[in-house]
């Protein structure tokens, strides 16, 4: 059974291709394998798959991601970039500007920052975690990456080991926002952000991460999954294909990719 949220955002879609093609459901295990399930089945590019709750939503290096049903936008979208694979964190980077210029139109004057590589805030705590997984056809030509978005609208509570680092619209507002408006801004976002990506203007869309990047210029420690070494370092912004650039004590600058670093402080 499709959910309400399906038909009232479409109603309000101004995209071209994203989210044109709609699933909904009450309840998924996690909506980037339903995506994943429907792109190898033929989905076409912009098709996006949302639920109200997800019982094994995950973030990155698959750690869970709770939200609490019906309040929140959970879904992921079927992307078929003609990029190559070692610039697909530009779309993470797309996906991260295009959520903070959606939530700033329902949060103002609240405005909305990024943590690299995936991560929007709202005054200092997550409001929205980013997925992005990707699978290549032989011989590497026919990519396909689902995005997965996380974005906490109206949940007002989560779990004890959150309540310092995690937040919603509704809480940094103190007011209910509508989702399907909300939704349909997004994915319009992200339609423009994704196309000038591959229109050749990526420097645009780094431009305006990097406007929002909260560390820039702070001293942050990356850690490096399965060791236990580190690197602390000035951080820069971000590179021509989103890594992030770090300078080192010694002055040396360094591109740190996401898939290389497992947290950070």
């Amino acid at each position: 059974m499709s959910l309400p949220l399906v038909e009232n955002t479409q109603d309000r879609l101004s995209t071209d291709r994203l989210g044109q093609s709609m699933r909904g459901f009450e309840e998924v295990g996690s909506t980037n394998e339903r995506a994943a399930r429907w792109a190898a089945e033929g989905a076409p590019e912009g098709a996006t798959v949302l639920t109200d709750y997800q019982t094994t939503g995950r973030g990155r290096h698959g750690r869970d991601w709770t939200a609490d049903k019906g309040r929140n936008l959970l879904f992921s979208v079927v992307l078929r970039p003609t990029l190559s694979p070692d610039r697909f964190g530009l779309l993470t980077v797309a996906a991260g500007v295009a959520v903070a210029e959606a939530v700033e139109a329902f949060v103002s004057p609240h405005a909305a920052a990024l943590k690299w590589p995936n991560d929007v805030l709202l005054e200092g705590r997550k409001t929205c975690g980013i997925l992005l997984e990707s699978s290549l056809a032989p011989p590497n030509t026919d990519a396909v990456v689902v995005l997965g978005v996380g974005l906490n609208v109206n949940q007002t509570d989560f779990p004890d080991a959150l309540t310092e680092t995690a937040t919603s619209l509704r809480l940094t507002t103190g007011r209910s926002v509508p989702r399907p408006p909300l939704l349909a801004r997004l994915l319009w976002a992200l339609e423009r952000r994704y196309d000038a990506v591959h229109a050749g203007d990526a420097a645009s869309v780094r431009a305006a991460f990097r406007t929002r990047l909260a560390s820039l210029g702070a001293t942050r420690t990356l850690h490096v999954p399965g060791t236990d070494e580190a690197l602390t370092g000035t951080v820069q912004g971000i590179t021509k294909t989103g890594a992030l650039r770090l300078r080192t004590a010694d002055g040396t600058t360094t591109a740190v990719h996401a898939e290389d670093v497992t947290s950070q402080r």
